[in-house]
């Protein structure tokens, strides 16, 4: 007949090889996301200037034309087309996928024609590849639940037959 003890010793190597196997995953999805912050790195930056756009004031996302696949999008400088007045950087937000959100937070008098000028970065096939890889392995960590709750079931069964026995 076997003690609690040696119940308990039998699980040790079950337990420690669920850890390693979650620190194992862990550094990979560590690794993964650095990998595909150098990746943004490497792509060569974009400029343009004074591209034309068109603001009223029910617009969200005006989208530019290098917007779309852009990974990176920073703009510098929002131009008022009529008088060529600068306008602020608190009055305008650039977000890389879907363009310039014109919020005019400071009032001023904003044109409904516009040039912006920005810099951006394009998706690569690096790029997108270590997109996909990530992508692929997000839903690992789901599983990795299921798999301790499944093991813990298993103990408990254990526990509840061996206590039965006595």
């Amino acid at each position: 007949m076997r003690t609690k003890k040696s119940q308990v010793e039998a699980l040790f190597p079950l337990i420690v090889s669920l850890i390693g196997v979650g620190i194992v995953l862990v550094v990979g999805f560590l690794i993964f996301a650095e990998a595909k912050t150098q990746v943004v790195e490497l792509i060569p930056s974009n400029s343009v200037e004074n591209e034309a756009i068109t603001f009223s004031t029910n617009t969200s996302y005006i989208a530019l034309s290098n917007s779309a696949n852009a990974v990176e999008l920073t703009c510098s400088q929002l131009i008022n087309g009529s008088g060529g007045e600068i306008i602020g950087a608190g009055n305008y937000t650039c977000l890389a996928g879907s363009g310039i959100l014109i919020t005019n937070e400071s009032g001023v008098g904003i044109d409904a024609d516009l040039f912006v000028n920005y810099t951006h970065k394009q998706a690569s096939r690096a790029y997108n590849a270590t997109s996909d890889v990530q992508n692929a392995t997000q839903d690992i960590p789901g599983w990795l639940s299921i798999i301790v709750i499944t093991v813990i079931g298993a103990l408990l069964i254990g526990l509840v037959q061996y206590f039965r026995r006595k």
